[in-house]
């Protein structure tokens, strides 16, 4: 056989093998100058955005959801074991004060940003319903994991007494290990709605 069959055999697989990641990637790619264009209000009630120069975890949240408050300390210890990636909290909506959002971010010392989407464009743009939902995005853009951060909740008032999958750690894992996966779960929680 001669080389250039090889080759050209070779080239065949490898696209075979590599086309489906390239049509997951496309259909979960975002733009990052979207993203960016988005204002967002930080906690001295200041304009800020979201910067997507590197891995960033977007995690939605409320500061009245139980759940949210549940998985507050998880967040931050994950966020402590991977400072080479942005942690955002984007709490969507006009419902809560900037004086609560800095009470909940004391009480559970949240040590990444916590930002107001007043006009929800963010959580739009993304397709977030819930509180908490997080959405893993790699540098190129693409959400490589969004929905739950582990199956602790099941359902609404239902929950596991140990936690069998850690969905964003995992995820996080796979990333940082060069893994392109594309992972999506289906968020317990509340939903984001202005009362």
């Amino acid at each position: 056989m001669k080389l250039s069959n090889v080759f050209i055999r070779l080239s065949f697989l490898l696209a075979i093998v590599i086309f489906p990641v390239f049509i997951k990637a496309q259909e979960n790619l975002i733009s990052p100058a979207k993203i960016n264009a988005i204002k967002l209000i930080n906690l001295t009630g200041k304009e800020s955005r979201i910067n997507l120069n590197k891995t960033t975890v977007i995690v939605f949240l409320s500061p009245e959801c139980p759940l949210c408050k549940n998985y507050l300390p998880g967040l931050v210890k994950l966020q402590n074991a991977n400072k080479s990636i942005n942690f955002y909290g984007v709490i969507p909506g006009t419902s809560y004060s900037i004086k609560e959002i800095n009470e909940l971010k004391n009480e559970y010392g949240i040590n990444f940003d916590l930002l107001t989407d007043k006009d929800k464009r963010l959580s739009k743009y993304l397709g977030a319903t819930t509180t908490p939902e997080v959405f893993l995005i790699n540098k190129m853009g693409a959400i490589t994991y969004s929905g739950l951060i582990d199956n602790w909740s099941s359902s609404l008032g239902q929950k596991r007494l140990v936690i069998t999958e850690k969905y964003l750690e995992a995820a996080i894992k796979d990333l940082s290990n060069g893994k392109q996966t594309f992972k999506k779960t289906i968020p317990v929680g509340c939903l984001i709605n202005d009362i």
